[in-house]
């Protein structure tokens, strides 16, 4: 029976590496998106201020705030994922050091 756990916990070691260099992706992905976003968002919002002040056209204002909105989910998105590769890699480790899943929630 012994053989059997530690056959186990030799196998969640690779899933831990893949799921660990996933990981590492997709945070310099969202790091990447969260530069993006503020660059983007500081563009929109200035065309926001430009087109309620200059041409006082709301229906574009309202196109350019849901633009901004949308940047916003898309990084919420990736945060959250992001999120999730990491509680799942930990309790992986967790598993393989056999602290069980209760030490880890």
């Amino acid at each position: 029976m012994g053989i059997l756990k530690v056959a186990g916990k030799v196998l969640l070691i690779p899933l831990w590496f893949i799921i660990s260099i996933i990981g590492a992706g997709v945070k310099l992905l969202v790091h990447m998106v969260a530069i993006a976003k503020k660059i983007l968002g500081l563009g929109i919002m200035a065309l926001f201020i430009e087109t309620v002040i200059c041409y006082q056209d709301w229906l574009q204002a309202a196109f350019l705030a849901c633009m901004g909105g949308v940047l916003v989910f898309i990084l919420l998105a990736g945060e959250f994922i992001d999120t999730m590769i990491d509680l799942i890699r930990e309790t992986i480790c967790a598993l393989i050091f056999g602290r069980g899943r209760n030490h880890v929630l």
